[in-house]
């Protein structure tokens, strides 16, 4: 199934697949504090953005999975990335960042709840992964808060830096 025209909307959300003119704002909210435990560091330029976005339009477009950036409905101020992937396993896994002066307000919350809709009613999945560091207690916290179970555990890899060891939360859908 094609992932790029994903649009999902929430109380206070709007949610999209990646186009290319969010590489600035991508660019300007990752930053080292934001990749603390993620697989990525923070891009050297908007140019390497735009190259990874454009992987992630094929990818999407192959339905292999989806980035998706977060934005407040009201002011369309870009607040994060989310996404749906199908990597490692059988059945999709869920991502989330929030950019460091948007965190502690529930908008990753949010948006996991409108990622975990649209698998359920679009993609027709019955329950989802969600991979947190260890030590991510607020990323942990939102499966938590949701019904996830610890189902493994897992490696969480950087690009460099530390290797994080990693828990995976299974949430049900229905």
């Amino acid at each position: 199934m094609d992932l790029s025209s994903l649009e999902i909307e929430t109380e206070r959300l709007r949610l999209r697949a990646y186009r290319a003119d969010d590489a600035r704002d991508i660019f300007d909210a990752v930053t080292p504090e934001i990749c603390e435990y993620m697989t990525f560091n923070p891009a050297q330029s908007v140019d390497e953005i735009r190259e990874l976005g454009r992987k992630w339009l094929v990818l999407a477009a192959e339905g292999r999975e989806v980035a998706v950036p977060i934005r407040e409905k009201a002011s369309t101020r870009f607040l994060g990335m989310g996404g749906i992937h199908y990597r490692k396993h059988q059945r999709p896994d869920l991502g989330i960042w929030i950019r460091a002066d948007a965190q502690g307000q529930g908008y990753g919350r949010e948006a996991i709840v409108g990622l975990i809709g649209y698998v359920r009613d679009v993609l027709r999945e019955a329950d989802v992964l969600y991979v947190a560091a260890e030590e991510n207690h607020r990323s942990r916290r939102i499966s938590e808060s949701l019904g996830g179970e610890l189902c493994g555990s897992d490696i969480v890899q950087r690009p460099c830096g530390p290797l994080y060891p990693g828990v995976i939360y299974r949430i049900a859908l229905s």
